[in-house]
């Protein structure tokens, strides 16, 4: 019995291999960047910081979410600052004026949140009062030494001044030499790999890690596993169009009553080899050419959005907030609103103190005490005023919200506002600013509500046939 021979020969186009090197070569199998195995990060992360420090400004960069969020967090986190003097001195005011207008005080501590909500850290150094220098964390090495309850810190130096001399003109190297912290500038010269930095001077400050743990983690890295599994999802999109456009040809050869040789299968495998556009191809019976291409339906929308879900539910904040929609019902918006206010409360607290001991550090510059410096005060965070406005308005009509609370949660003094009141009784302000008469309508009536003019019940009669000016009404029987 004469035996089915069926061969099948398959070629994929180069740019489908291609393609998958190219994943294969910049991801993991979870979809995050290649060399950065998202199970070893999260069994240790204070063993894998730094990749930790690059996947947060990675997925700044790459991830629409990300960006928005850090940057609804920066923007919001200080609206407003308020400098509390306990201690009167008009001098000691004048100084912590000038110094915070001198280094941009709102702009340093928004870029200092900024820090902390992308790596879960900030580090830098006060230039005498002159300028506040925010380092990369990925420069900076927290050592185990503690002095005056600081961590002593590390610059850990990728240049020389030499390096410098070969990029800048001489007279401006040694101007930026001049403006360098002096530790700094000395173990720049002598090429320092490390280079300790005066703990008189440097601010640490981390988020997210416990008090023995040198290094702080970003509140966005429980969302880099849905990250990277959106990647996986978006890579195969990609794959999936490539194919489309650069389809698989398949050519089968043979039959039952005709078994190939290899002179026709060398032939019909390079048949339309480097031809372009439209070919015109008669074939035998025995050959079968078609074209191969994937699934064009294998994600939905739906499928993306739900790991957008997934990415928000992770960060603790809602779709409609990063997106401006509407939908959702007023509680659940509320919560998420609520939910990012404490996540930005948690990253500013800290920033406190070290302004504190800035502005001491200033004073003492001016051989002012530091008993007065005043207390700094961040005005309460307002991500939705409206919202909020609507809630207190709710909350004073249906559950009794004193007028004391309701006034100052729409930013007034209450104070000013009922002694204002209390003087306006008093002065009968509202007789003052009583309605004028309104022109050719005489006096105003309060009696009267207005409509058409009232008629005396005289003026009215019962015959509903006759008019009420004495015309009879037109007669309607025939």
């Amino acid at each position: 019995m004469e035996e089915n021979i069926k061969i099948e020969l398959a070629g994929r186009v180069a740019e489908n291999d291609s393609y998958s090197r190219y994943y294969g070569d910049n991801y993991e199998q979870s979809g995050s960047p290649k060399g950065y195995d998202l199970e070893k990060i999260f069994a240790d992360p204070q063993g894998n910081i730094d990749k930790i420090f690059y996947l947060g400004k990675y997925y700044y960069a790459k991830s629409g979410i990300i960006m928005r969020v850090i940057n609804i967090i920066r923007d919001f986190g200080v609206d407003g600052i308020d400098f509390q003097y306990k201690k009167k001195n008009e001098k000691a005011k004048e100084v912590i004026e000038n110094f915070n207008t001198r280094i941009g005080l709102r702009q340093v501590m928004r870029d200092m949140i900024f820090e902390l909500a992308q790596s879960g850290n900030v580090a830098g150094y006060n230039r005498d009062g002159k300028r506040i220098d925010i380092y990369p964390i990925t420069n900076v090495e927290v050592s185990p030494l503690i002095v005056n309850n600081k961590p002593v810190l590390l610059y850990k130096n990728e240049l020389s001044m030499s390096d410098l001399a070969d990029s800048l003109p001489k007279s401006m190297l040694r101007k930026l030499e001049l403006t360098y912290p002096k530790e700094l500038a000395k173990g720049l010269r002598k090429g320092d790999s490390k280079i300790v930095l005066d703990v008189t001077n440097t601010f640490f400050h981390k988020v997210n890690s416990s008090r023995y743990e040198p290094y702080g983690v970003p509140f966005i890295l429980t969302a880099f596993d849905e990250l990277a599994h959106k990647t996986v999802l978006k890579e195969a999109e990609r794959a999936t169009a490539t194919g489309i456009i650069e389809k698989i040809l398949l050519i089968q050869v043979g039959e039952k009553e005709h078994k190939p040789k290899q002179a026709e299968i060398d032939y019909y495998s390079s048949l339309i080899s480097g031809k372009k556009g439209s070919v015109k191809i008669t074939v035998p019976h025995f050959v079968n050419l078609k074209w191969v291409e994937p699934e064009t339906s294998i994600f939905g929308k739906d499928k993306f959005e739900q790991v957008d879900q997934d990415i928000l539910n992770a960060l603790g904040v809602s779709l409609t907030l990063i997106r401006g929609e509407g939908g959702g019902n007023y509680s659940e918006g509320f919560i998420a609103v609520t939910g990012l206010i404490k996540t930005i409360e948690s990253l500013r607290e800290g920033l406190i103190p070290i302004v504190r001991e800035w502005h001491i550090q200033e004073l003492e510059r001016h051989n002012i005490s530091a008993e007065f410096a005043p207390e700094t005060v961040l005005n309460p965070i307002e991500i939705d005023k409206s919202a909020k406005v609507d809630l207190i308005k709710y909350l004073f009509q249906t559950a009794g919200l004193p007028y004391e609370v309701l006034y100052k949660e729409a930013g007034y003094d209450f104070d000013v506002v009922k002694l204002t009141r209390e003087n306006e009784n008093k002065n009968k302000v509202e007789d003052i600013f009583k309605l004028r008469a309104q022109p050719f309508q005489g006096g105003i009536d309060p009696n009267n509500k207005g409509g058409a003019p009232a008629k005396n019940l005289t003026d009215r009669k019962s015959d509903k046939n006759q008019s009420n000016n004495d015309q009879p009404r037109p007669s309607t029987s025939k």
